[in-house]
This record gives C-alpha cells, sequence and structure tokens, in this order.
C-alpha cells in the first residue's frame, strides 16, 4: 500500500507543480510585458484561462499585479499540500499549512528564475547563433529573467566578453532559498 501512496503522492506533486510553474509564468510574463503572440505564451495561456478567467472576474487587479493568479497560485500550492498531508496520514490542520504555502510558492518562483537563467547561460555558451534568431524560447525566457538580470548588468560590468551578472543574481537567488529553507 504504501508504493500506491507514493504514486499518489508524486502524481500529486507533479500536477500542481506543473500547473502553479505555468501561473507563475504567466504572471510574471504579464508583469514584463513580454510578447503574448509568442507560441510558448500561448500555451501558457490556454492551460491557465480555465482557472484563471472566472476568477478575475471576481477579484481585479491591483495595479499591474495579477492579484486573481497570486491567489490562484496561492489556493493550488495550499490544496497540493492539504492532499499530501491527508496521503500520509497527517491530522491536518488548515493554519499551519499557511506558511509552508507561502513558502513553497516563494521556492518554486525561485527555482523558476534560477532554471531560467542556467538555461540562458547554457545556451548562450552551447549556441550562441540561436540567440541571434527569433527563438520563442529565448524570447520567454528573457522575458522572464530580464527583471532580475537587468539591474545586476548595470552595476556589473562585463569583464573581456563574460557578463557575470548570472552568476551574480544566482548566488542572490540561492542565498535568499538558503534562508528561507532553514
Amino acid at each position: 500500500m504504501s508504493g500506491l501512496l507514493n504514486v499518489f503522492n508524486f502524481l500529486i506533486n507533479v500536477v500542481f507543480t506543473l500547473y502553479i510553474y505555468a501561473l507563475i509564468i504567466r504572471m510574471i510574463l504579464g508583469l514584463s510585458n513580454a510578447d503574448m503572440y509568442n507560441p510558448i505564451s500561448q500555451f501558457i495561456m490556454t492551460i491557465t484561462n480555465p482557472l484563471l478567467l472566472p476568477l478575475r472576474k471576481m477579484i481585479p487587479s491591483y495595479g499591474r499585479v495579477d492579484t486573481a493568479s497570486v491567489i490562484l497560485i496561492l489556493f493550488l500550492k495550499f490544496i497540493e499540500l492539504f492532499l499530501q498531508s491527508l496521503l500520509i496520514g497527517k491530522q491536518v490542520l488548515l493554519e499551519p499549512l499557511i506558511i509552508p504555502t507561502i513558502i513553497g510558492v516563494i521556492n518554486q518562483v525561485i527555482n523558476l528564475f534560477i532554471f531560467s537563467i542556467i538555461i540562458l547561460v547554457i545556451i548562450s555558451w552551447i549556441a550562441p547563433f540561436v540567440q541571434s534568431q527569433n527563438n520563442p524560447l529565448i524570447s520567454i525566457l528573457r522575458s522572464l529573467t530580464d527583471p532580475l538580470l537587468r539591474p545586476a548588468r548595470k552595476h556589473i560590468p562585463p569583464i573581456g566578453m563574460f557578463d557575470l551578472s548570472p552568476l551574480v543574481v544566482l548566488i542572490a537567488l540561492y542565498c535568499v532559498y538558503i534562508f528561507l529553507n532553514s
């Protein structure tokens, strides 16, 4: 029976994590004024619209922040943790799940930025010609990471042909991640 519970736990984790990542990406793309006609943006919008659009009718945006997305992200993370707690047989109290929900979402945002920056760096090393073309993935990754990399690039000039700002941003993100999880 333990194996079946592990499978259910894994499936819950995968489904919720992927959907929450899609919502986070959509929110960041909206904040960074990304190209929403990009095929990847269109895919993200298509899969997030069924839950997000009805919620937007009830919850207005606050400035540029899509509050409906934030609430949906937190709600889905809360439901994920609640279901996982039920699966392992813990007595589920709702209040103690609030802090892990918030930290879990922040961890997912940090992980998204870390992976996006690492992918961009690797692509710049192995396929610099891809960056000059209109690649939809590169465009989305740049839209996701530019809000973090742009301020770092202002303060850290390139050394020769090496841009060290991604390294500095990655170190800062890992520091925040370590602080939150300790």
